[in-house]
């Protein structure tokens, strides 16, 4: 077979444009993919966005990743709240936390589940603190009050007990934040009567 010259392909594309030489037949398009294989290699990677349902407040975070356009910072503050114990009952708050665009709001809707995992057990309320009855030692213990001060509350209520806050600001000389402290943890109870004395013969 002879050797072609560097020039051919320039002289058969002016011969094409003289009319001297019909044009290039159009290159065959590829066929496209048979529609069969797309699921078979959806199934090989990740699962499906569609088919995608993330419980908000229990979510991993490969689940969150899977969410188009969730970064790594929005993961790692979810779940930072979500071990803090905080709870989402509605989009809009997630959305206005993580500063979502419409866009992504409008994504990421149809794959969340706002399902509430109840409250943390209340922590069980202390019994208000007897100032009139309690010890020493008790009362320096939930007041942590200075002792110059405790000493003054004792003298005081072994003079006579104490009817109120108001009653327990102006004998002890005590600041308004000190008093604010001790609303709804403090009570005045009767002073315990002394030990009962035999009659005189």
């Amino acid at each position: 077979m002879a050797r072609r010259h560097w020039l051919d392909p320039l002289a058969r594309k002016v011969l094409q444009a003289m009319g001297e030489l019909p044009p290039d037949p159009a290159p065959r398009v590829q066929e496209a993919r048979s529609p069969s294989l797309e699921p078979e290699a959806a199934s090989a990677g990740s699962p499906s966005v569609d088919s995608l349902c993330i419980d908000v407040n229990r979510a991993s975070a490969e689940q969150w990743r899977q969410l188009p356009g969730c970064s790594d910072a929005m993961v790692d503050l979810l779940l930072r709240l979500q071990r803090g114990g905080v709870q989402f009952s509605q989009l809009e708050d997630l959305a206005q936390l993580l500063d979502l665009s419409e866009d992504l709001r409008d994504l990421w809707q149809p794959h969340l589940i706002f399902r509430w995992h109840g409250d943390a057990p209340p922590l069980p309320q202390p019994k208000p603190l007897d100032l009139n009855g309690a010890s020493r030692a008790v009362l320096a213990g939930q007041l942590q009050w200075p002792n110059d001060r405790l000493e003054r509350l004792m003298a005081e209520r072994r003079r006579q007990p104490f009817k109120n806050l108001a009653d327990l600001q102006e004998r002890l000389y005590l600041p308004p934040d000190a008093v604010e402290a001790l609303i709804g943890r403090v009570r005045f109870g009767a002073r315990p009567a002394g030990p009962s004395l035999p009659p005189r013969g």
